[in-house]
Parts: C-alpha cells; sequence; structure tokens
C-alpha cells in the first residue's frame, strides 16, 4: 500500500461526447479523404488499397484477428465524352444536391485533386448538415418501420 500513498486522485468525468451531427460530418470527411486518396493513386498509376481487421476462424476453430482488404467503391466515373461525374454518398445513398441532381461534373480526374478538398471544407463549415440529416433521418424511418 505504499506506492499508493504518494497518488493523488481525483474524481473521473466522462469526456463530453461528439454531437450526432458532428460524427456525421466526421464520418463524409472520412470518406471523401478515402476518395481523394484513391484518386491520388489512379492518377499516379498505382494501387490504393486500405486494410480492415477482422476476426475470422482458424482451422483448430479459435478466432484470430486477420487483415484483410477493405472494399472500397469509388464515387467517381468517367463518361463517354470525358467528364467526370462525382457523386458524394452519405451511407449507401448519394446526396442529391438538387431535384434529380446528385452528381458534380468536373473535366478530368485531376481536376478532381481540387474539388475534393473543397467539399472537405464545405463539410467542416457546416454546409451539407441539411444534406446528412435528410438522409439520416430516412433512415431512422425506415428502421422504425421494419
Amino acid at each position: 500500500m505504499s506506492a499508493l500513498k504518494g497518488l493523488n486522485f481525483a474524481a473521473y468525468t466522462r469526456p463530453d461526447r461528439l454531437s450526432a451531427e458532428v460524427q456525421r460530418r466526421n464520418k463524409l470527411i472520412a470518406h471523401l479523404q478515402e476518395q481523394l486518396e484513391m484518386v491520388r493513386a489512379e492518377v499516379e498509376g498505382k494501387a490504393y488499397t486500405v486494410n480492415k481487421r477482422k476476426w475470422l476462424r482458424n482451422e483448430d476453430g479459435t478466432k484470430v484477428s486477420v487483415e484483410v482488404g477493405k472494399r472500397l467503391k469509388a464515387w467517381y466515373s468517367t463518361q463517354p465524352n470525358g467528364t467526370v461525374l462525382l457523386t458524394v454518398r452519405y451511407g449507401s445513398k448519394p446526396i442529391e444536391f438538387e431535384k434529380g441532381k446528385a452528381a458534380i461534373v468536373v473535366k478530368s480526374r485531376d481536376d478532381l485533386l481540387v474539388l475534393i478538398p473543397k467539399l472537405i471544407a464545405a463539410v467542416e463549415a457546416g454546409e451539407f448538415d441539411g444534406y446528412i440529416n435528410s438522409i439520416a433521418k430516412q433512415r431512422l424511418v425506415g428502421k422504425k418501420a421494419a
């Protein structure tokens, strides 16, 4: 007990949690940064991979933690005329910026390297909150009905 006598003790207070709005922004920012890295790698002619940890059972039945590749889906596609369409997604749903318009048109993949950081800054500033909240509300309504 002599080791505990020289210590100072205090009451533990749990750190404040982030609001749901900030958590949603952070989620979208993380996915936009993944898309930016995918574009950078593609422009440089490299492959971009992300690993995640997964628990699997081996031959003798014990659980082991294994690193596996995360499946990434590009949010951008090249059109026949050479332009590139970028859809920003929250979850599996594309964000509709205007009625029936969920894609941003740019001239080339190189332009995505300029556009995506602007979108990240817009998310940080809260400009996407209305879009994100409407998609999140749709998901909540669907879960309550099920």
